[in-house]
C-alpha cells in the first residue's frame, strides 16, 4: 500500500469536508440575514446549491494549496540533503 497516495486521498477528503462546511456556514448566514418575506423556495434552493458548490471549490483550493506546500517542502534544500544522505 502506497501511503503517499492514501495521504493525498485523506487530504482531499478532509479539504472537501472543510470547504463544504464553510459553504453551509455561508448558507446559514444567508438564511439568517435575508428576511423570510424575501425568500422563496427557488431562491433558497439556488442559494443552497450556490453555497455548496462554492464550498467544494474552496475545498479544492485548500487541497491545491496544501499540495503546493508539500511540493515546495520536498524541493527545499534540507529535503534534498536528507534524500542524498538516506540509505538506499
Amino acid at each position: 500500500m502506497n501511503w503517499n497516495k492514501v495521504g493525498r486521498w485523506v487530504l482531499l477528503a478532509c479539504s472537501l469536508v472543510l470547504g463544504t462546511f464553510a459553504g453551509l456556514c455561508g448558507f446559514w448566514i444567508f438564511e439568517s440575514k435575508v428576511p423570510a418575506a424575501m425568500q422563496t423556495a427557488l431562491l433558497a434552493t439556488e442559494a443552497r446549491i450556490y453555497y455548496l458548490i462554492s464550498g467544494l471549490v474552496l475545498g479544492f483550493a485548500i487541497f491545491a494549496l496544501a499540495m503546493l506546500g508539500v511540493w515546495i517542502a520536498g524541493q527545499s534544500a534540507s529535503a534534498k540533503v536528507r534524500r542524498e544522505l538516506s540509505p538506499k
